[in-house]
């Protein structure tokens, strides 16, 4: 999915974010999880975009905020605003990945 918004790093989700923001809460209509994540996918290369333009600050940041709305139930959706981190896959990998994370998170 990230390749198809045009991000060629893997991208990662928190198990926090993913649990409170991608899964669709029972009784919520109108929604599901590969939408939910599609939002996730290209709101993150969206901010990306603008590190690239300038407008989220010096683009040596290491912690990239990435917002959107998610409605998680049958009411208003709300602004979330969470973190976007590049940094070694793995320990025994050091090609790049992106982790979103909740900004209380590391």
């Amino acid at each position: 999915m990230a390749r198809e918004a045009g991000i060629t790093y893997p991208v990662f989700l928190t198990r926090t974010v993913y649990d409170n923001y991608v899964t669709v809460p029972a009784g919520t209509t109108g929604q599901d999880e590969a939408g939910r994540l599609w939002e996730f996918v290209w709101m993150t290369r969206f901010a990306i975009i603008r590190l690239r333009a300038g407008k989220n600050g010096p683009a040596e940041s290491r912690r990239l905020p990435v917002a959107l709305y998610v409605r998680n139930d049958n009411q208003r959706a709300r602004l979330i605003k969470l973190i976007a981190t590049c940094g070694p896959l793995d320990i025994d990998d050091p090609q790049p990945a992106i982790t979103v994370m909740m900004p209380d998170e590391d």
